[in-house]
């Protein structure tokens, strides 16, 4: 993946984008299974990010623009971080929603309302992590009830947000086992349904030939 993190955007991002973008241009065109070196299989992780200062919101606005102009462009998919600006986020999805080839939201840890406005847009998935596995996160249960799994990914987001019993520790990509047995609980399916499931998911919105 290539792109512009919301979180490292600052006043020379235009530079910043003319060199990613030249990487973009002069890489490979994706292929199976996963890619190899020189490939690019997605933009991001790109979006917004207005956690902790909204001091540069306007270039980041004008920087996920930009980058989600060259998913329409590539036709690779968007896996797309937001934090407190979902409301912006959407307002600018709606622009290319016909054009989008489809992409992830990462790191997806809200309600049944934000959801179904993010599952809005056709080909997109949700991606679901270590968030869905704490005590009291009420994640999981909301996921089966308005959630289909053809909608959901899985990842870990490595090294950070540790599932349980794993929290505390740095995160690593084995862990997803956590996640998917939570999940099988709460879908009340087999864990080989849930990875199945969501393997087909990924092969589908990255275009990943068997």
């Amino acid at each position: 993946m290539v792109g512009l993190h919301p979180e490292e955007v600052r006043a020379d991002w235009r530079e910043q984008l003319l060199a990613i973008k030249t990487i973009l241009n002069n890489a490979k065109a994706p292929s199976s299974p996963l890619g190899r070196s020189g490939e690019v299989l997605a933009i991001g992780e790109v979006g917004l990010d207005f956690y902790w200062s909204r001091e540069f919101e306007k270039e980041q606005i004008e920087a996920f623009e930009e980058q989600v102009r060259w998913s329409v462009e590539t036709r690779l998919p968007l896996m797309i971080h937001c934090r407190k600006a979902q409301n912006e986020m959407v307002h600018l999805l709606k622009r290319y929603a016909k054009e989008l080839p489809g992409g992830v939201f990462h790191c997806f840890t809200g309600n049944e309302k934000e959801a179904a406005e993010l599952l809005q847009f056709d080909r997109f998935v949700l991606g679901v992590g270590g968030v869905s596995t704490f005590k009291k996160s009420p994640l999981p249960q909301m996921l089966a009830a308005n959630v289909p799994l053809d909608r959901l990914v899985l990842e870990t987001d490595a090294p950070y947000m540790a599932p349980v019993p794993m929290r505390g520790q740095r995160n690593e990509p084995a862990f997803i086992r956590h996640i998917i047995t939570r999940l099988a609980d709460a879908y009340g399916v087999s864990e080989e349904e849930i990875c199945r499931k969501t393997n087909e998911n990924v092969e589908k919105v990255f275009a990943i030939q068997k």
